[in-house]
């Protein structure tokens, strides 16, 4: 067997295998040095790609696909810069769990740090954000072939496990690249044989389900029991059984439950949106719980975080699935790593549900302060970006999704959005890094892994951010409604106390950039729609569902009048809570 035969052969295997893994869609960047890997994904049977020109919006369109369905993407790029610009990525999945499997294609051992071209030190370049780095050999039939594929297996394995992440095979290959048809029958192969015949991989990794420890569940069991005044938080959970779990144990206990718009619970009409009543200084004072348990990972909001150093709870338990340190506080008394949903159910039944009055504040108040939000969707108003927030989250649909751009956006939908959507609601966000690069790229790959419409609420910022992702939307099987809240720069600067730094904000912070949101959709061939009041918003957001089109939104606004808008909310919100608490 030949040269150009071998490498055929090892980089079929390669793909062969993570295909029978289950990891058959491959997020594909050009170039040469990776043409034996681009060429065994293209021709087999059993896999599906994607072609990306750039690696970069690669990378987040693999976390997006992740993210929706639990399973790492597999990128595949050339040497040099390329795998380079999957870095971003690799942060926000290593950051929040999500799992990722990159084969970059590299310059054969004899031209490291010689100067050759387009070739650099790859091997370990992620660092400690990946689970595992490693270095095949270049393909030789002095390699035993089973090695090459239980490496890929121990590879999927640790993208996977307990502890989900990037994973960074680097794979080298000598010119020549030109694929061939490798001979099955060289002595080379027999130890495989069974496997080239077969279908299964070979070799699987199972993880154990996360259950807790023994004692665990009789401690919590006797806490909550023995608990005055005991209060839930669900963080970003990672799937529906997780919410759905955690949002059943606190109705059937009666135990106020502070439902990120991570969790899936956001949207619950069952639950109190209790993000309006942290919008008082009041409600922490007034409300003290001496039992707080945190299901799942970080939250959007700072409120509930500066509420339990306040309260200073006798016991703050933190329930996550993974081993991920988490209390940037230092107040955590339990962590337990375990399924949220285990713990969850084993905790239903533990006291009597608490008394209607021991809750935090009335139904009035909630009622009321949601009226006030509904005061800026009145139909022939201006649509705001409070407006856009909430009026989506009433028209969406189980049978979409929703994701999230940092900044403004995501904050918007946790503070403002309705409550009206059914018990659980899955809604994508970038919040392990929190950073606005690669927001539509994410967006697309969440919308192609969950097989559905997705809407994208996203700043101009993070739209500029990822502009070039707009060249994959005519491709996917399933359209984006893009709504772009374009307030001409950086909307949560205006927020902080630097906006009253007038010689430097507008220039060194808030970075108004005058491009044209249109020319951009007509650019990339993508419907375009400016809606002005929020009954044309809402018109053109149902029209452009019901058409599966992928449309691009743009709401108009000034940031100046957008903080004023929030801050006079607030305030209502606030007076509305004192007079409920003063009762």
């Amino acid at each position: 067997m030949n040269n150009r035969e071998i490498t055929s052969l090892w980089s079929q295997v390669i793909i062969e295998e993570l295909v029978r893994l289950g990891a058959g869609f491959f997020c594909i960047s050009p170039g040469s040095r990776s043409t034996p890997l681009t060429v065994a994904a293209a021709r087999h049977p059993g896999a599906v790609w994607k072609i990306f020109p750039d690696e970069r919006s690669a990378g987040f369109f693999a976390l997006g696909h992740a993210r929706a369905t639990g399973k790492p993407a597999v990128l595949i790029c050339t040497s040099g810069t390329a795998p380079a610009n999957y870095y971003p990525a690799v942060v926000e999945a290593s950051m929040d769990g999500q799992p990722m499997l990159i084969l970059s294609a590299d310059r054969p051992f004899e031209l490291l740090e010689t100067g050759a071209n387009q070739t650099i030190q790859q091997f370990g370049m992620f660092g400690a954000y990946s689970r595992w780095n490693f270095r095949l050999p270049e393909p030789s039939s002095d390699i035993p072939l089973r090695s090459v594929i239980t490496s890929i297996d121990h590879a999927l394995s640790m993208a996977t496990g307990s502890m989900p992440g990037p994973v960074h095979l680097n794979v080298p290959f000598r010119e020549p690249f030109e694929p061939v048809i490798p001979e099955l029958h060289d002595p080379w192969l027999a130890p495989v044989a069974g496997w080239i015949d077969g279908s299964g991989p070979l070799s699987r990794s199972v993880q154990p389900e996360r259950v807790p420890a023994p004692g665990i569940i009789p401690l919590l069991r006797n806490m909550l029991a023995g608990s005055r005044q005991p209060f839930f938080i669900a963080g970003r959970l990672q799937n529906e059984t997780d919410a759905l779990a955690v949002g059943n144990l606190a109705r059937s206990l009666n135990i106020p439950l502070y439902a990120d718009i991570s969790s899936g619970l956001r949207f619950d009409a069952s639950l109190s949106p209790l993000q309006l009543a942290f919008q008082s200084s009041l409600f922490p004072e007034k409300f003290r719980p001496d039992t707080v348990i945190h299901f799942g990972g970080p939250l959007i909001a700072r409120y509930p975080a500066a509420a339990i150093r306040q309260w200073n709870p006798e016991n703050f338990i933190v329930v996550k699935p993974n081993a991920n340190r988490f209390g940037p506080d230092h107040n955590v008394t339990l962590s337990i790593e375990a399924s949220p949903s285990l713990i969850a159910r084993a905790l239903e039944g533990s006291r009597k549900p608490l008394h209607p009055q021991s809750y935090p504040l009335p139904e009035t108040f909630f009622r009321q302060a949601e009226e006030c939000i509904e005061k800026h969707c009145i139909a022939d108003k201006p649509v705001s970006e409070i407006a856009a927030a909430r009026i989506i989250s009433k028209i969406i649909t189980g049978e979409e999704g929703l994701f999230l751009s940092n900044s403004m956006p995501v904050r918007d939908m946790d503070l403002y959005a309705s409550t009206s959507q059914p018990a659980c609601f899955m809604t994508g966000t970038n919040r392990g890094a929190s950073g606005i690069d690669g927001i539509i790229s994410t967006a697309a790959g969440f919308a192609s892994g969950l097989r559905k419409p997705v809407t994208l609420l996203i700043g101009d910022i993070a739209f500029l951010h990822d502009l070039n992702a707009l060249c994959l939307l005519q491709s996917l099987r399933v359209p984006l409604r893009i709504v772009v809240l374009n307030n001409n720069g950086g909307g949560i600067f205006s927020f902080l106390p630097v906006a009253s730094e007038e010689d430097v904000f507008e220039t060194h912070f808030a970075t108004p950039q005058n491009y044209s949101i249109r020319d951009a959709a007509a650019a990339f061939g993508i419907a375009y729609r400016m809606p002005v009041t929020n009954r044309e918003f809402e018109t053109t957001c149902r029209s452009a569902g019901e058409n599966a089109v992928t449309t691009i939104i743009e709401v108009k606004g000034s940031r100046r009048e957008n903080v004023q808008q929030h801050r006079a909310l607030q305030s209502e919100i606030t007076a509305l809570a004192a007079s409920a608490l003063s009762r």
